[in-house]
């Protein structure tokens, strides 16, 4: 299992849902990680805060949280269970995380001065799997 620090700052952006279309639209020329998640009122974007800023303009009305980090596991275990104890662990360890797994790597995005906590927490677990 390999775990990377992006040297990246990134930043949530929960954005009104009604601009949903022109915010998928705007996403098409970001060429960095970014996640999106829809909930009922806002469709949350997490990407990088330089790619952000590129967008930010066009939506003002976004409520955007900054000073957010993101680890990425590759080679994770093939286990269907690995984000759900990876979520655990990182919880226990005291760290507020969003867990974004995906096919060939999962993802969490932490605030920044949990960075450090993080990464101990998940190399921990990496030993033990």
């Amino acid at each position: 299992m390999r775990v990377a620090l992006h040297p990246a700052a990134f930043v949530r952006a929960r954005v009104p849902a009604m601009l949903q279309r022109s915010v998928q639209h705007a996403l098409g020329a970001v060429h960095a990680p970014f996640f999106t998640v829809r909930e009922p009122d806002v469709l949350v974007v997490t990407l990088q805060e330089i790619e952000w800023m590129r967008l930010a303009a066009r939506f003002a009305s976004a409520a955007v949280e900054r000073g957010l980090r993101l680890i990425s596991i590759d080679e994770a275990p093939p286990d269907p269970a690995f984000v759900n104890r990876l979520a655990r662990v990182v919880a226990a360890a005291g760290v507020p995380a969003s867990t974004f797994p995906a096919f060939y790597r999962d993802h969490l995005v932490v605030p920044a001065e949990y960075a450090q906590r993080c990464l101990d927490a998940v190399l921990q677990l990496g030993n033990e799997t």
